[in-house]
């Protein structure tokens, strides 16, 4: 039998049912707890502890919507009589408190999901956040501080983005990240402190970072030193710096410490008792946790059995919390003991759903591009009832963001495509984050050129290298990278067929009709708008959509904020006046990325099916 149509126990409802995410680890006392969103409950966001399970019930879903991307969503605080949660609810997006199994109340006024909240810490008897507040024609920031009553102060305003919410362990310094429009947080950003007393704020101050320096991720060392991630040498690297402005780089190397802020709560540095502190570091196919000594620059890598660890990591000053993959293990909870690096307690285990001889080779490959190199990270088919001698069909995979990248490790969704016979390729093309400033800084002015090149070339380089079969190449991407699959698709003829997942389609219509965050993010990517429209115009996948001949099967949500719908829709209607074979899937109530089962099953299935038939062969769902 060919690849790609072999026959695999792995199902798509297996996928879904199965593949709920876990993120977002905390210690809590002496328990840990984290964030699983769960497909099976319509991608309920459940806090979970290791000691007691579910901490919240349904309908209840911790989910807060700031920037349209959420991220962490709740504060536990472990007391005397057990412990508190402080939580953002999805329906309506106020904050509640829960204590211990009482029903959980909320603290902020009912505001119709226009006030959302992140960042939280505890600083004495109130919650101290970031506070957006979206209507149809603006959308503010401030940071605030709330009482339990209800009651609300702002301490901090006049920035557009806040963003690492930090209180010095003497109480006296409160430390953010902020930035403006048109900057993204990996384009420039500051970071601030401000002196505490009598719970307000003077004496705000810049200790580091700029316009062109994106500081990210500041942890208090100790009660006049901060730790945080600045990008002045062209890495991410570990710096510190003091409350009288003195700056210190820690380590320097060509190896990113730090990971796009595309959610509030991330956390890069976790700070030890002993004076030290915790980072991740290395190749995207080999990253390890390290050990850091600030007095010294001395560096020790923690041993361990997993190849990427996943944003974002947190310590109780003797152990850490992070969540680790490698090619046999999805996502995966770990404690680690510093004292004992070798003492790798796994809390939540995450294992394949197949036996270990279907896990894939996974590696990261350079390929030459236009005059650059393009990082690749390829997923070879496996399945130990099949042989893959040969060439197999290739499965292109195109991150979102742009400014992002993919890991290098197992994938539940890849997994059931690798099962059948597809190699799979991720292209972290020119622009994508884990290589440096200065690929990243590649997509600069370029997005629509670069991003597309770069996947038509690793396509030839595929072919020419025997991994790829002609005539059963395929390619898939969301956001970001679904309007990069349109480009690869009215750009070139390699592809059998394409599935784009609420990809970008006209440029202008992204520029004048999206949230927030992102409303001033093409400004670096493309140009100012509308000064530069015939940029817009001209790299738009709809403006060339003339020259587009390959089937297309295309899925929207249709409550996604970030690319709305009538995106997708211009693209359909492409295919329907050009009669070219098409699907489109509109998913009811999903919005940026699919969390339902029905929607993830579908589109996987849906997917396979449509690329058989475009490829001429008879895959098995």
């Amino acid at each position: 039998m060919k690849p790609g149509e072999w026959k695999s126990p792995l199902k798509a409802s297996d996928i879904a049912e199965g593949g709920v995410s876990a993120a977002w680890p905390a210690f809590v006392g002496d328990d840990i707890w984290w964030l699983e969103t769960r497909p099976a409950e319509g991608g309920r966001r459940v806090i979970v502890s290791k000691k007691f399970g579910d901490l919240i019930d349904a309908p209840f879903s911790a989910s807060h919507q700031v920037h349209e991307y959420g991220g962490r969503s709740y504060l536990g605080i472990s007391n005397s009589d057990g412990y508190l949660i402080y939580f953002v609810n999805k329906s309506d997006q106020r904050i509640y408190k829960k204590v211990n199994k009482d029903k959980p109340f909320p603290i902020t006024p009912e505001s119709e999901s226009s006030y959302r909240y992140a960042e939280m810490i505890k600083v004495g008897d109130e919650i101290w956040c970031v506070r957006e507040h979206v209507t149809q024609s603006s959308c503010t920031r401030e940071i605030v501080a709330i009482s339990d009553n209800g009651s609300i102060r702002t301490l901090v305003s006049g920035h557009q983005f806040y963003a690492h919410l930090r209180i010095s362990p003497n109480g006296k310094h409160l430390s953010w990240i902020s930035w403006e429009h048109p900057r993204m947080p990996w384009d420039g950003t500051e970071l601030f402190i401000a002196d505490v007393a009598n719970g307000a704020l003077t004496n705000k101050r810049v200790l580091a970072g700029n316009q062109n320096n994106p500081v990210l991720s500041p942890e208090w060392l100790d009660d006049s030193t901060i730790v945080y991630l600045d990008e002045e040498t062209g890495w991410w690297n570990p710096w510190t710096v003091t409350t009288n402005g003195s700056r210190k780089q820690i380590v320097k190397e060509d190896s990113e410490w730090g990971f796009p802020a595309w959610q509030l709560g991330y956390s890069a540095i976790a700070i030890l008792n002993d004076g030290r502190f915790v980072g991740i570091h290395g190749a995207l196919d080999d990253r390890k946790l390290v050990v850091v000594d600030p007095k010294t620059g001395a560096f020790e890598n923690v041993p361990s059995q997993f190849n990427t660890f996943i944003p974002t990591i947190v310590s109780n000053g003797k152990s850490v919390l992070a969540f680790a993959a490698n090619n046999s293990n999805f996502s995966t909870l770990l404690e680690i003991n510093i004292a004992n690096k070798s003492d790798e307690q796994i809390v939540r285990p995450n294992p394949l759903p197949l036996p270990a001889t279907f896990a894939p080779e996974i590696k990261e490959i350079t390929v030459a591009g236009n005059g650059r190199e393009i990082k690749v990270i390829l997923h070879r088919a496996k399945n130990p009832d099949y042989s893959a001698s040969g060439a197999t069909p290739l499965l292109i995979q195109v991150h979102a963001g742009p400014t992002a990248h993919n890991y290098a490790s197992i994938d539940r969704e890849y997994l059931y495509w690798t099962s059948r016979g597809f190699t799979i390729a991720d292209i972290n093309y020119g622009g994508s984050t884990g290589y440096g400033s200065k690929y990243r800084h590649l997509l600069d002015g370029q997005w629509g050129v670069i991003d597309y090149e770069d996947v038509i070339s690793t396509v030839n380089y595929l072919v020419n290298a025997g991994i790829a079969e002609k005539g059963k190449i395929f390619i898939a991407g969301g956001s970001a990278g679904g309007f990069t699959v349109l480009n690869a698709l009215v750009h070139s003829d390699v592809f059998a067929a394409g599935a784009d997942y609420y990809g970008v389609a006209e440029l202008s219509m992204l520029a004048t009709d999206t949230h927030d965050f992102e409303s001033r993010y093409l400004d670096s990517m493309i140009g100012p708008y509308p000064e530069r429209k015939d940029l817009y115009l001209e790299r738009s996948p709809l403006t060339h959509a003339e020259k587009l001949s390959t089937p297309l099967i295309i899925f929207q949500g249709t409550d996604d904020k970030v690319v709305p719908p009538s995106q997708s829709e211009a693209f359909r209607d492409v295919c329907i006046k050009k009669g070219i074979t098409y699907k489109y899937f509109a998913f009811e109530g999903e919005g940026h990325g699919f969390v339902k089962s029905e929607s993830i099953i579908t589109s996987l299935e849906e997917s396979l099916l449509f690329f058989g038939k475009a490829g001429g062969f008879t895959p098995s769902v």
